[in-house]
């Protein structure tokens, strides 16, 4: 009761003061430990738990793997599974979950199959560790297949299993099977469930069906943060930014308490806007609510919504007061000053980054060698994506080829432009080649601008814009037909 409540002080009191303790009494507070985030002392526990001689369990180990990857490795999550194998711990379906669980966690996705083919002992909670885990890893055809075979074997999905298995289909932007999901769902009276109903408005929104979604969130008659947060997120991210505004002033006249994730996605919408006096009120209640003033999304977000109101200077003064700051932050303030045109600032930027010990990820050469590109620096931008892959071993993704054909393209370098095209590993998308054909437009070069547009016209046929682009490079050359074609 007490470790159930979050009052861990008087259940170990009272589990000190027991003359005679057994599995359960030890299990009880080992799950109690882990269950509220105290991974250190579930270890220590479980440690002493051995050293007492107390027989361990299928529900010892089920209780006591979550804590194991926030303290240790998957190496240690391997070395308890030999010594479940060793001491002949009894397999049961909680220790199989625990540990499907765990080793998709980890990343090792081989051994979470390893383990779930093990034995025949399979329940719906097994299926469940397994979709989820597949959709963790991005394996989303594994997830649906692993629930198509959960129903083949008659057993009955429930609503954490149908939870888990809806964003697979998000991923897959599979509207056809997540609507035939929902009305599994609707049979089985489980779109009430809070979990549920996230994961359905989620689906809808991934889908590109924010109307679906919104109907159904707002028949939802109960709704945690969680629900509240993902309608606001599909609002911000789907070109919505008012009614991502008017969702949290709802969700704040409904009682629902505030987080980081609805504030963080609230000033992105009045960033996207934008709505400078909404964001400027929403930095006072940040400031006024201590919790979210030390909170680096938030302050990260607050950097990019004054930094899209034109407000720079506001954006430099959040970032500075920050205490702490991770890569997060410092991509925004560099972001923002590339942003603003100021290149310069940007690397200077880069290099107090360096200085601090932050290792650049992906989206800071992202930035950065879209704003060399926009400032008309060449050399710059080439030195920065080979420093990307050749010193910080970052691979090279299509957003970052895309800016280096724009970089070229910009400086009238379109052959270089177009070799770099051409060495991409993968194949380019319409972006890229729509890239390529307004930079043959700006520099009248008609022949590769025929050669882009016809794979533009293959990648997106309907898109009259690409045929608008080509019309005024043929205009521009004075080939007066081919604009008439």
């Amino acid at each position: 009761m007490y470790s159930k409540c979050g009052n861990l002080f008087d259940a170990r009191k009272l589990f000190d003061r027991m003359t005679q303790t057994d599995t359960v009494t030890w299990n009880g507070l080992i799950a109690g430990y882990v269950q509220n985030g105290f991974t250190d002392e579930a270890v220590a526990l479980f440690k002493a738990m051995i050293a007492s001689g107390v027989k361990l369990d299928s529900i010892t180990f089920a209780s006591f793997l979550p804590s194991i990857l926030e303290s240790g490795t998957l190496k240690h999550c391997k070395e308890v599974h030999s010594y479940i194998v060793r001491h002949d711990v009894p397999f049961d379906v909680y220790l199989k979950s625990a540990l499907v669980d765990i080793y998709f966690k980890g990343g090792d996705v081989e051994m979470a199959r390893k383990t779930f083919q093990q034995n025949t002992l399979v329940d719906v909670a097994v299926c469940t560790a397994m979709i989820s885990g597949y959709v963790l890893n991005g394996l989303n055809v594994e997830a649906i297949n692993m629930f198509r075979w959960l129903v083949q074997e008659k057993m009955i999905p429930n609503c954490l299993t149908m939870a888990s298995v809806l964003p697979s289909c998000a991923a897959l932007a599979s509207l056809k099977l997540g609507k035939e999901l929902h009305c599994d769902i609707l049979k089985k009276g489980l779109e009430n469930v809070c979990q549920v109903g996230s994961s359905i408005t989620y689906m809808y929104a991934k889908c590109g069906r924010l109307d679906l979604a919104y109907q159904f969130f707002k028949r939802m008659p109960e709704k945690d943060s969680v629900c509240w947060n993902l309608m606001i997120v599909s609002c911000s991210q789907n070109g919505k930014p008012e009614m991502a505004i008017d969702l949290f002033r709802q969700m704040g006249t409904s009682g629902t308490k505030f987080d980081a994730v609805s504030l963080s996605a609230t000033l992105s919408a009045c960033a996207n806007y934008p709505a400078l006096y909404y964001g400027k009120e929403l930095h006072c209640f940040v400031v006024k609510e201590n919790s979210f003033i030390s909170d680096t999304f938030v302050a990260s977000a607050l950097i990019d919504m004054y930094s899209k109101c034109g407000k720079l200077a506001l954006a430099r003064c959040v970032f500075d007061m920050m205490n702490w700051k991770n890569e997060v932050s410092w991509n925004s303030i560099i972001a923002a000053y590339g942003n603003h045109g100021r290149p310069r600032e940007c690397l200077d930027l880069f290099h107090e980054m360096l200085e601090a010990g932050i290792q650049p990820d992906h989206i800071t050469f992202l930035v950065i060698i879209s704003a060399c590109g926009h400032a008309g620096l060449v050399d710059e931008g080439m030195y920065y994506f080979r420093c990307m892959t050749e010193e910080y071993g970052i691979c090279a993704r299509m957003e970052h080829y895309a800016c280096m054909v724009d970089l070229y393209g910009r400086a009238g370098r379109l052959h270089e432009a177009f070799d770099t095209l051409k060495s991409m590993p993968f194949t380019p998308d319409a972006g890229t080649w729509g890239s390529l054909l307004g930079a043959c437009r700006i520099h009248g070069n008609v022949e590769l601008a025929k050669l882009a547009s016809r794979h533009l016209l293959e990648l997106d046929p309907n898109n009259s814009g690409y045929y608008v682009l080509l019309s005024n490079v043929h205009a521009g050359a004075g080939e007066w037909e081919s604009v008439l074609k």
